[in-house]
């Protein structure tokens, strides 16, 4: 049951076993159960002592009782995939934890899960004891060293203070989603309908010798999250999340629910996969292990392309770019006209007027609008500052930098969309860079991709011979698309005729000013170095307006310019993902939802990708028949956990908490609990109903 709220955890021992609380004064303690013998030894019972007896009986078990019982479960093991294994693969390591709680039931009206959370001090070793240099004896990176000691009272980060903050917190996503539905026997009526709300809770205490179900170190600031041997987990928080990107409070209810005995789902392989979505969904629904295959086969292609398909385009990007700057001067006369009108608006000379007043002494402020205006009318050069900035976005090396990354971002956002899955929900899939070294130089697969990247992408067209005749071919894929798109910037309606007016200038432009001045603000000055004096003489006041209104005026003119790409390049990066990825969807269906014998029959495929997907699908069948009957916890069972290609994550709160989803059947363990330990006789065993 691993504890982490990012792949990089480690484990720390479970706490011992402690004494159960005893119930307060005001409090009853009703018996989990009276004795044993089913409807027939009621129905006994009934004939021996009557129904009234028999009523009165059970009302004095549930009307107004409270039951607590101190729930410790045994030790829960589970494997993750999130260590680096050999070449680009994710290895497996066993992590486990013992849970421990409180559970109390308020007769009908509800129940109450409670840990109570030991918060101590302790340091935790962050040499790894492999390292050239490593003193002898050094402990294993990320054990906890010496023993624990009291967090002080007047510890200088406070960290009891935010240890009774993070208890509140962590158990907020949990309350109000659990509700026990069940049923009580009736021999003479209908059975009586019980409906029992969860409530999660969470108690911090400090002390050494105070009693409490689960022990945490809370490491001070000056310790790292995330640095050697410092990985959050259920056993150690942070009050320096380091690079973690998810909310502290997240994190810390993700762990709270590794503490009531809910696993991790994230890193799983595909045989962790199958065993938790035989968990997730109900005993008659059919399995969703073969669509999921499909789509991780289809992940896998378009990972190993994503490489090839970048360096394809890039070696494409001269002649795109060359296309696109044919009509720089269309773009430039656009920008003056709108730089010409929007360098005036209100909001640009506000702006204007309230740096220059701040940069000046206030004898000077009757001069600041007269500057103001003459530098954005008279002496404004609104065609030599528009033409600057467009040549500066409009520049190969600019055009080919952003059509790039963002043909880059498209293939990897297509790559990390999440997957819905019948039965469980969201998940992510993660190809490993093993599958992305078969397409690089020497790969098994590099020819193949190359192939197909080249198919995709296309070419600029240009002269050719084809069967010794002399020809001029078009362009071709997406660098035809590409370089067809200054054609429609003359069109009326284009995107230069609404992305360049004199509103988006004047938008830009404020902008552009506004970042310019907090960037100078928060930018500290150097030890021993005075503020610039304020500005006291005219000449100084215009030179200063000139400087301004001409640099922001040409980054103005740049941003609109890149925006205007964006704008038409967005979309046509965004349907050759799509196309590719229909394409590859298609072969993927052709290989694995017809039996081998009929694949010929189906008519010829491109030779390329019927080789990729037939690549991964081999890989990814061999690594589940590797890992096969290794369930959710092959290490923990002692059953081998080989290398996975690929790997499966949750998107829920026990997952990567992408979402704050839970469902029914992670409450399994509290459920089994509850019906063991505070259901009566007459009841029958409830279940779980989550929202």
């Amino acid at each position: 049951m691993a504890v982490r709220a990012t792949p990089d955890s480690s484990r720390s021992p479970a706490a011992p076993t402690v004494r159960e609380a005893s119930p307060t004064s005001d409090q009853q303690v009703a018996p989990s159960r009276v004795p044993t013998g089913g409807p027939a030894a009621m129905r006994q019972l009934q004939r021996t002592a009557g129904n009234r007896a028999v009523t009165s009986i059970v009302g004095r078990i549930q009307r107004g009782t409270l039951q607590r019982v101190k729930v410790s479960e045994a030790t829960v093991g589970e494997t993750l995939y999130n260590q680096s294994g050999a070449g680009g693969t994710a290895a497996a390591k066993h992590y486990s934890i013992k849970p421990q709680y409180q559970m109390t039931r308020s007769g009908d009206s509800g129940v109450t899960v409670t840990v109570r959370v030991k918060f101590l001090n302790q340091a935790r070793n962050g040499t790894d004891p492999t390292a050239p240099g490593a003193p002898p004896g050094t402990p294993a990176l990320g054990a906890l060293m010496g023993s624990p000691t009291e967090i002080p009272v007047t510890d200088p980060d406070n960290r009891r203070a935010w240890c009774q903050s993070i208890v509140k917190e962590q158990v907020k996503p949990w309350n109000g989603r659990l509700t026990l539905v069940g049923e009580e026997w009736n021999a003479t009526e209908d059975n009586t309908k019980k409906r029992l709300p969860v409530t999660f809770d969470a108690v911090a205490v400090f002390g050494l010798a105070e009693e409490a179900d689960n022990q945490v170190i809370v490491h001070p600031t000056t310790v790292v999250a995330g640095s050697p041997g410092q990985p959050i987990d259920a056993g150690n928080y942070y009050l320096n999340k380091g690079g973690y990107k998810a909310d502290e409070k997240v994190i810390a209810a993700h762990e709270y629910g590794h503490l009531i005995g809910i696993p991790d789902e994230y890193s799983q392989s595909n045989e962790q996969m199958n065993a938790l979505l035989h968990q997730a969904s109900p005993g008659d629904a059919p399995s969703s292990r073969a669509a999921l295959d499909r789509k991780t086969v289809e992940r896998m292609v378009l990972s190993s392309l994503r490489q090839p398909l970048y360096d394809r385009l890039g070696t494409q990007m001269p002649a795109v770019a060359d296309a696109i700057r044919a009509k720089r001067a269309l773009v430039k006369t656009r920008m003056a006209l709108a730089a010409r009108s929007g360098v005036v608006a209100p909001a640009v000379r506000t702006e204007l007027t309230n740096q220059l007043t701040a940069a000046s002494e206030p004898g000077l402020a009757p001069s600041i609008p007269r500057a103001v205006a003459f530098q954005t009318t008279a002496n404004f050069s609104n065609v030599t500052n528009a033409g600057v900035g467009v040549e500066a976005g409009f520049s190969a090396a600019a055009l080919t930098s952003q059509i790039q990354d963002m043909y880059w971002k498209a293939l990897l956002g297509a790559q990390n969309a999440v997957v819905a899955v019948k039965g469980l929900g969201d998940v992510s899939i993660n190809v490993q860079g093993s599958v992305n070294r078969t397409t690089a130089a020497g790969g098994a697969q590099q020819a193949t991709a190359a192939g197909l990247a080249a198919s995709t992408v296309g070419s600029p067209g240009g002269p050719a011979t084809v069967f010794g005749f002399p020809l001029v071919l078009p362009p071709a894929g997406l660098v035809g698309q590409l370089m067809a798109l200054p054609t429609t910037f003359a069109t009326a309606g284009s995107a230069l005729e609404t992305g360049v007016t004199p509103a988006t200038f004047t938008t830009k432009m404020e902008s552009v000013l506004k970042s310019a001045a907090a960037a100078a603000a928060a930018a500290p000055l150097p030890p021993g170095v005075a503020p610039p004096a304020k500005m006291a003489r005219s000449g100084e006041l215009y030179r200063r307006a000139y400087t301004l209104v001409t640099n922001t005026s040409r980054e103005a003119s740049k941003q609109l310019a890149t925006d205007l790409i964006n704008t038409v390049v967005q979309p046509v990066l965004a349907s050759s993902v799509k196309t590719l990825e229909t394409a590859i969807e298609t072969e993927v269906n052709r290989v694995m939802t017809t039996p081998p014998a009929g694949v010929a029959a189906l008519g010829p495929a491109d030779p390329n990708m019927a080789a990729l997907v037939a690549a991964m699908k081999a890989r990814l069948d061999a690594n589940k028949t590797a890992s096969a009957g290794g369930g959710r916890d092959p290490l923990g069972t002692g059953k081998p956990a080989p290398a996975q290609d690929v790997t499966y994550s949750y998107q829920g709160l026990m997952g990567t908490h992408g979402t704050m989803a839970v469902r029914a059947d992670q409450f399994a363990p509290i459920v089994s609990q509850f019906n063991d330990k505070l259901t009566t006789f007459f009841e029958k065993d409830f279940t779980a109903e989550v929202k």
